[in-house]
């Protein structure tokens, strides 16, 4: 009995439909990326020009921010760089980052919150970006949002210039 049950539940864990787990997806046309959107947050708002979505979770603490951006000449390495020294200017001490010319991560802290944000550039001199600004205290529970998140923001088929598989997300 014991190893069908191991057995029951290994299948359910390699079956999607099987192995519900609430997360959502959310693509963006206009910008061709998508990404997973964690259980217990909802859409509070959608950009009015299509770049991205804003969503706020379910105990009003924590936010995600999902955009595209239209990339300067000086590349996608410059442009995240400039994001850090606008998150510098809001307040948040920025604790980590690691900057390339097709993926940057960087995360911080201010007050009682802490900043994750991870950005790839996409085709067509874009990118996309995600912003998670969550409770200090409760880091821990963000720790394995934040990987699937960073391994879910991904371009859409046929961007090729974009990066396939960017190394897992360094945390505070």
């Amino acid at each position: 009995m014991r190893h069908a049950l191991m057995l029951i539940a290994g299948l359910c864990s390699a079956c999607p439909a099987f192995a519900a787990d609430d997360w959502t997806r959310y693509s963006n046309p206009r910008f061709g990326y998508s990404a997973d959107v964690p259980p217990g947050f909802t859409l509070e708002q959608e950009g009015d020009n299509g770049d991205g979505a804003a969503f706020r979770s379910d105990d009003g603490h924590a936010r995600l921010l999902l955009f595209g951006t239209m990339v300067e000449d000086d590349g996608f390495a410059a442009e995240a760089r400039n994001r850090i020294g606008w998150d510098k200017q809001e307040g948040w001490e920025i604790t980590y980052d690691k900057v390339t010319p097709g993926w940057a991560s960087y995360s911080g802290a201010r007050s009682t919150h802490i900043l994750y944000v991870r950005g790839i550039a996409l085709c067509d001199g874009s990118a996309a970006y995600f912003h998670l600004d969550y409770p200090r205290d409760a880091l821990k529970r963000f720790n394995s949002v934040i990987s699937r998140m960073v391994k879910s923001l991904q371009p859409a088929a046929g961007c090729n210039q974009a990066p396939q598989a960017a190394p897992g997300a360094a945390q505070n």
